[in-house]
């Protein structure tokens, strides 16, 4: 089972854009290019930049073009009512955008890390138990969680400054820990490509499919554009394992040695 994952592709429309359309054709063809095609795709929140339904009947058009079905969770630039509007993601208007899937042999659990009016995440007494329910559901699937915050300080202070709430962080350290059937956690939110680990779970950071910050890891760091290629992720089974590669996204040239 091969699952590809699209981050915080920001679809702007109009003053402050700098390519997002054509950063999302891109990466949405760099999907339906992939030999073996994968089995699904995953888009990790921040479809787009103000939540406007111009930018999310953009985005649709341009996520139209996936040959393959498509899962979508809200990030902090997002209003999950738009994700559901404009792209069909499920449930009720006004409540959280959490949800499983089957996607044999993994299940797919989607959580919602939004505050509205906030780019900070956080998750809350209701949320965490609406995950503890899901995971107790099924105990046996290989389980994969996806949240658009990551759930651990990065080492960037101006970015861990909007991550996860730490008591969110500290909990779900715990419900991770007595829940070894998740064998990772996907997230986006910070514009670069970094691991960790929770609760004896591996953590996966997805680069943008857009644009990528800069790394700075003094306490005093700044919001800071880089030119480093966008990049999808993508997570494969393997016997029992889940391996996960980044793949930048763009024409680099055939192999230039073969041994």
């Amino acid at each position: 089972m091969i699952l590809a994952q699209l981050t915080d592709p920001h679809i702007t429309i109009g003053p402050g854009d700098a390519g997002s359309a054509e950063a999302l054709a891109a990466a949405v063809a760099a999907v339906n290019d992939l030999d073996p095609l994968p089995d699904a795709v995953l888009l990790t929140g921040d479809v787009t930049e103000h939540a406007a339904a111009a930018e999310y009947e953009r985005a649709a058009e341009l996520l139209a073009e996936l040959t393959i079905p498509l899962h979508l969770l809200a990030g902090n630039h997002d209003d999950p009512d738009g994700v559901r509007a404009h792209l069909g993601a499920p449930g009720a208007p006004g409540e959280p955008l959490q949800y499983s899937e089957a996607l044999d042999p993994l299940r797919l659990i989607v959580c919602d890390t939004t505050v509205a009016g906030q780019d900070a995440g956080a998750l809350g007494s209701e949320r965490l138990a609406w995950l503890e329910a899901e995971l107790e559901r099924d105990r046996a699937t290989p389980t994969l969680l996806a949240m658009h915050h990551p759930p651990l300080p990065i080492g960037m202070g101006v970015l861990d400054e909007i991550g996860l709430a730490e008591a969110d962080r500290l909990a779900l350290r715990e419900l991770i820990a007595a829940n070894p059937q998740v064998k990772r956690i996907v997230a986006g939110h910070v514009h670069r490509g970094a691991t960790g680990g929770i609760g004896g779970c591996p953590v996966f950071v997805c680069p943008s499919s857009y644009l990528q910050l800069a790394l700075d890891l003094r306490s005093d760091s700044e919001i800071a554009l880089v030119r480093e290629p966008p990049c999808l992720g993508l997570h494969v089974t393997l016997d029992d394992e889940l391996i996960s590669h980044v793949v930048p996204i763009g024409d680099y040239g055939p192999p230039f040695r073969l041994y």
